[in-house]
């Protein structure tokens, strides 16, 4: 089965390119290598993305997938350059980060403030995974994180100007940081 696998889902840029065969950089999203890894990222995304899914709507969350997926996916195959990886943990260090910006608006809802813990953990094990000799998708994870955050300072920055406040990111960051410390 592997084989079909691979020939189907895998991010194979000549692939890409000479068949335009698209869904490649989404697929790897979907690839999993093991039960505990399918476990633990579904388990993730589905609490996240329900928070997303009820504030901000199906479609919201339905493109942050596809948008989270293809950067962290791209990135993952930059780094590597090899296409044997898989996950949604992109996906999710996406959605996680988007939430962490979110919780930090002072009209959020106590469900998001658990992102901010969530994120702090992907960080370390992302500097983790960076220096080991791991066969985790380091960049994957990082890209995701990385996109959800901006993603979360540009809907934020909107809702703040939607209520007359004017929001930089050094006062989103600050407000990060306050978190933090009384943590």
């Amino acid at each position: 089965m592997h084989g079909k696998i691979e020939y189907l889902l895998f991010l194979i840029p000549e692939r890409i390119v000479d068949n335009v065969e698209i869904w490649r950089v989404f697929t790897p999203a979907f690839l999993h290598f093991g039960f505990f890894h399918i476990l633990f990222n579904v388990l993730i995304f589905s609490f996240f993305g329900k928070l997303i899914e009820t504030g901000f709507g199906w479609v919201k969350l339905l493109l942050m997938f596809f948008i989270f997926s293809g950067i962290s996916n791209l990135f993952q195959y930059l780094i590597s350059q090899s296409y044997t990886f898989g996950g949604l943990s992109g996906v999710v260090s996406g959605v996680v980060g988007y939430c962490v910006i979110i919780a930090l608006s002072p009209s959020a809802a106590g469900r998001y403030k658990m992102a901010v813990g969530l994120c702090l953990i992907n960080i370390v094990f992302n500097i983790i995974e960076y220096f080991s000799d791991s066969h985790v998708a380091f960049g994957a994870h990082a890209a995701g994180l990385v996109a959800g955050l901006v993603w979360g300072i540009i809907d934020y920055r909107k809702m703040a100007a939607g209520t007359g406040r004017r929001e930089t990111i050094g006062d989103i960051f600050g407000r990060l940081v306050d978190i933090l410390k009384n943590r």
